[in-house]
């Protein structure tokens, strides 16, 4: 038996008594992927603190939630997910705060006109928002289930019962898309929020 099948044995064993309230079981999960966990989200946050904030909001997370558990899944998968969604939720409180900034320098400046305040009153996520909107059926919902949900292709693909590769055409088509967009109103940051996931 390999060890992955091996250690996926373990995991759903203490998974099972996790969802049944058992402390012991939780402490074991987590020192056994804390280090694995921290790693894939400095991976994708370049941060060692809010790496190390997110591991322990994903932990959280599962012990305020462990009725949910299906020990039958892969655990580690259900911990990535998670961790995603949490850097997405962080990056878009970002994005907010960084357009909102944005809006306030642009407004105190002795010059500004009302043109450009209406313009500056267009948030960042509101661009984004109907960027989205505008984009082909089939593109918009592989691109939220994706970066919104945390799917990844394969799983995208099951459920919209299309193929791996078609999946994956349809989000290089609709990243590249507001990617063009994104660049045109200048929002570097918000092109760093939508790789983010990948």
């Amino acid at each position: 038996m390999h060890s992955s099948s091996k250690g996926y044995q373990d995991d759903s064993l203490y998974v099972k008594r996790l969802k049944e309230g058992d402390p012991s079981s939780f402490e074991y999960l987590f020192h056994r992927y804390e280090a694995k966990l921290y790693h894939i989200c400095l991976h994708l946050t370049h941060s060692p603190s809010d790496a190390e904030e997110i591991v322990q909001e994903v932990f959280v997370k599962i012990w305020e939630t462990r009725h949910r558990l299906n020990p039958e899944l892969s655990f580690s998968a259900y911990l990535i997910r998670i961790a995603k969604n949490q850097i997405y939720n962080k990056a878009r409180m970002r994005l907010r705060d960084y357009a909102f900034q944005n809006y306030h320098l642009q407004t105190n400046h002795a010059f500004s006109n009302t043109t450009q305040e209406e313009l500056n009153l267009w948030s960042t996520e509101k661009i984004i928002t109907q960027l989205i909107e505008r984009l082909p059926f089939m593109q918009k919902r592989v691109l939220t289930l994706s970066r919104f949900h945390g799917l990844s292709n394969e799983e995208i693909a099951n459920r919209l019962q299309l193929s791996k590769s078609t999946v994956e055409n349809h989000l290089h088509l609709a990243l590249k898309t507001l990617k063009k967009h994104l660049l045109k109103h200048q929002l570097c940051f918000a092109l760093w929020v939508l790789d983010l996931l990948r």
